[in-house]
């Protein structure tokens, strides 16, 4: 309980100390012992600010924000995983993307350099979704 306790004291003061959302990073919001389950292989592409939000509102934030067609995924926690780059690692669902074809399984993580972005190019990736909080009935 204790343990519970501590993350959601942790997890509210990013909620108030944070200017949008979207800078709170996944790794404060997954504990030790959640449940995480491969999702499938994904392609993955990386895009730079256009200078507009998310579709839930919020402006991308690097190293936390990712888009992706599968509106499955949307909202939740994921973990990309295959990439062989600095890019593997936890990430929040916060866009859906400006891809055209549902279903093609591709995710667009946000890095915020377009050099970078080009760099990184097109990967693929096993996409695991996080359930968050599920340790916590332990």
């Amino acid at each position: 309980m204790k343990k519970i306790i501590t993350a959601l004291t942790l997890i509210l003061a990013m909620l108030i100390t944070a200017s949008t959302p979207s800078e709170i990073p996944p790794t404060a919001m997954v504990q030790e012992g959640d449940t995480k389950t491969l999702w499938g292989t994904y392609n993955c592409t990386a895009y730079a600010s256009t200078g507009n939000t998310c579709a839930d509102g919020v402006y991308p934030c690097e190293g936390v924000t990712v888009a992706c067609n599968d509106p499955s995924l949307w909202h939740k926690v994921i973990e990309i995983s295959g990439t062989g780059t600095e890019w593997d690692g936890l990430y929040y669902v916060h866009d859906t993307g400006n891809m055209a074809v549902m279903g093609t399984n591709t995710i667009d993580i946000f890095i915020d350099d377009t050099w970078e972005c080009k760099q990184f190019g097109r990967r693929t990736a096993e996409i695991y979704v996080i359930d968050v909080g599920s340790s916590a009935g332990r």
